[in-house]
């Protein structure tokens, strides 16, 4: 099921479990697009939404933000998309993160999403909260419900020794998860994809293709047929029908990586710098 989707149509909310600062601040930003709720086990049952607020210091325009104070644990059935922050304080405590994680499992009804927040290891998503979310749930990740990893994670954390089943869940809704949590891309390259792969692996593998399959065959070419190949990589995708360049992750080549590797390898002069200033001119 495309949780994303259902959020857009307001068919289901979301629900932010841990209300610190960073909790509340994911809170607010999603409350403004999307229907959401807020969980925090240490906020008392008995207190409304204008009390939580007010007793935060919070002054939000609830005409504006669409927010939904669960007081009971049994209110977030309702929720089909959870971002599990889990942190009541500063202070990182791996328990309320736990405690966290074991009521979204008895929160989640099957197609239900859980993101991690960025202060959330991987690993120990892996070993521990999944884990807790199954067992609590009865649902299996995959045939049950996804999961996803803040993009903020990607790039600091090696996750080779990690199991396909997580990344193969991570990657099916991480486009998506994007979007709910607003972040944009720096360039079209830009990918929160995790590779299957070991990513030095596949990268070893696309500069020894390029060195031996492409450097002679870019240099038999005459100024104006390369001039030609560049323009329909860079503009076209012609580069796309060719997988041996492409990461695992990648639905599309990284023209800019291969150029840049061409460069690098060193094709014959004319066609540098017919490269080089084509290269310039893209940038600008």
């Amino acid at each position: 099921m495309n949780r994303y989707a259902e959020l857009k149509r307001k068919e289901t909310h979301i629900a932010v479990l841990g209300l610190n600062t960073e909790g509340i601040r994911y809170a607010l930003d999603f409350s403004s697009r999307f229907s959401t709720m807020i969980h925090d086990k240490v906020v008392p049952s008995t207190i409304n939404l204008n009390e939580f607020l007010e007793s935060r210091g919070l002054e939000v325009n609830l005409d504006k933000h669409k927010l939904i104070l669960a007081n009971q644990a049994g209110d977030l059935r309702a929720a089909g998309i959870f971002y599990l922050n889990g942190l009541s304080t500063s202070m990182l405590d791996w328990g309320s993160v736990k405690d966290a994680a074991s009521l979204i499992g008895k929160s989640l009804n099957a197609g239900d999403w859980v993101i991690f927040g960025p202060h959330i290891d991987p690993d120990l998503a892996e070993v521990v909260l999944l884990e807790v979310i199954q067992k609590n749930s009865g649902l299996r990740l995959g045939n049950g419900f996804e999961i996803a990893f803040h993009p903020a994670v990607i790039g600091q954390h090696n996750f080779d020794r990690m199991g396909n089943e997580m990344k193969m869940s991570h990657n099916l809704i991480v486009n998506q998860v994007e979007e709910i949590l607003n972040i944009k891309k720096v360039n079209e390259f830009d990918s929160n994809q995790i590779n299957y792969q070991n990513l030095d692996n596949e990268l070893k593998r696309i500069k020894g293709k390029i060195q031996e399959l492409w450097i002679p065959m870019l240099n038999d070419m005459t100024r104006e047929t390369f001039q030609e190949f560049v323009e329909l990589s860079i503009n076209k995708k012609f580069l796309d029908a060719y997988t041996h360049l492409r990461l695992s992750t990648e639905t599309h080549v990284n023209w800019k990586r291969f150029f840049d590797l061409v460069l690098q390898f060193g094709i014959k002069s004319e066609l540098e710098g017919v490269l080089e200033q084509r290269l310039l001119k893209k940038a600008v």
